[in-house]
């Protein structure tokens, strides 16, 4: 009996030992998101099919959510930042995220980069080097009312349309006692979306070696996108947000008070839930020029001191394949052959978004120039507003915002 018992003993020994060694030897990996809800529900399972690829890891998804940047940069300066983490602010991080280049190329047959639009590499890169894979973006559009349209008697944008076209159509929406306007202009836009409109008339804020914004911020063409805005408003062609009231142009446009909304893919789950015909066109143009858009987009990268670097580029190359990027039903695909075989670059609903992506990847937003960016980004935000008070003249106060932010590029 008391053998017996040394042997039941001996082998519980055993097992627990195997345990602890078994917990031991487990891989985690963290991974931090500012996702919540069916989004990261969506990033769990893509983390448990990983771990279904790699047994004995454990990926340890970390929801910072709307303290996602306190968080990160509170984890970076105690020593101890997650593995791998969602990303846009390349110029804040860089500095402490590993550059992806070689990583890239040597699995280029893998990656398959050719497959990922050129524009969104783009927004991952600062100072020539490659911070992050892009795993899901959005670009710009007009969402339409067409029940409106049908009512009014107006013609539906067609693609090629101009802000000229969309003028007169907003026009004939107007409404002032039920206070019902056929667009709406923002008296204080993020001017990182508002950048597009220059790319598509022609300019942009600053340089592309981030060295200069005379001439560019305050360009004759760069005036007449603002003023355009401005002059919408004053003709009331437009409603006015955020000028003493809170209201969104996407409550305006699902309540059927304006017909046109200019917004992205962020939008789309409300509009769908609010129950009216919709469509979806491009951005207009400025005259016989291509549109641009800005370009919405999340990355994952791998911190410069990642615990787990190896295992960290194992999972985001997997957040990359297109396996991944197909589970990843509520943002727009990153991969083009992911695109096309869910039929999104023949949808009409889908389609503008995808076709004003390839004219959006020659340019390169600001804040991607210049470490100081933010600090210019200020001034110009409150010249767009003083001349969306003023309702013109934009040109001095861009280049009372040119003038102010002189220092800053030095």
């Amino acid at each position: 009996m008391r053998k017996n018992t040394t042997v039941i003993a001996g082998s519980l020994a055993a097992f627990l030992l195997a345990g602890s060694v078994s917990a031991r030897a487990e891989e985690v990996l963290r991974f931090a998101t500012w996702d919540s809800d069916e989004s990261l529900a969506i990033q769990q399972a893509i983390a448990k099919k990983f771990e279904e690829k790699h047994p004995g890891v454990k990926v340890q998804v970390e929801p910072y959510a709307d303290g996602y940047d306190q968080k990160l940069v509170a984890a970076f300066g105690a020593g101890s930042p997650p593995d791998v983490m969602y990303m846009w602010n390349f110029p804040q991080y860089y500095t402490s995220l590993m550059p992806l280049d070689d990583l890239i190329a040597r699995d280029a047959a893998e990656i398959k980069p050719d497959d990922i639009p050129q524009g969104l590499m783009n927004t991952t890169r600062v100072e020539g080097k490659t911070y992050g894979m892009p795993s899901g973006f959005t670009t710009q559009v007009v969402f339409y009312n067409k029940d409106m349209f049908k009512a009014a008697g107006v013609e539906e944008p067609k693609e090629g349309w101009t802000w000229d076209d969309l003028r007169a159509k907003a026009a004939k929406f107007r409404d002032k006692d039920n206070k019902v306007y056929g667009f709406a202009v923002d008296a204080k836009p993020d001017p990182y979306d508002f950048e597009q409109f220059l790319w598509s008339n022609g300019t942009k804020y600053i340089s592309d070696d981030g060295k200069t914004i005379d001439g560019y911020m305050n360009s004759d063409a760069a005036a007449e996108v603002l003023d355009m805005f401005g002059d919408m408003a004053r003709k009331e062609e437009a409603a006015t947000l955020h000028l003493g009231d809170d209201t969104s142009g996407d409550t305006l446009f699902k309540g059927g008070k304006i017909a046109m909304f200019q917004s992205a893919m962020w939008s789309k789950a409300g509009i769908d839930a609010a129950g009216f015909g919709y469509g979806v066109a491009p951005l207009p143009k400025f005259g016989d020029k291509p549109a641009h858009s800005a370009l919405g987009v999340s990355a994952m990268s791998i911190a410069k001191d990642a615990k787990q670097p190896d295992l960290a580029w194992e999972f985001v190359k997997f957040f990359s394949s297109p396996e991944a990027v197909a589970m990843r039903t509520n943002d727009l695909p990153v991969r083009t052959s992911v695109a096309e075989e869910k039929g999104m670059t023949s949808d009409p609903v889908y389609k503008p978004f995808f076709d004003i992506l390839a004219t959006s990847d020659i340019e390169t937003h600001a804040f991607l120039k210049n470490r100081n960016w933010g600090k210019v980004q200020d001034n110009l935000a409150r010249a767009i507003e003083a001349t969306m008070i003023d309702q013109g003249n934009a040109k001095a106060h861009l280049d009372d915002a040119v003038k102010r932010s002189q220092r800053f590029l030095k």
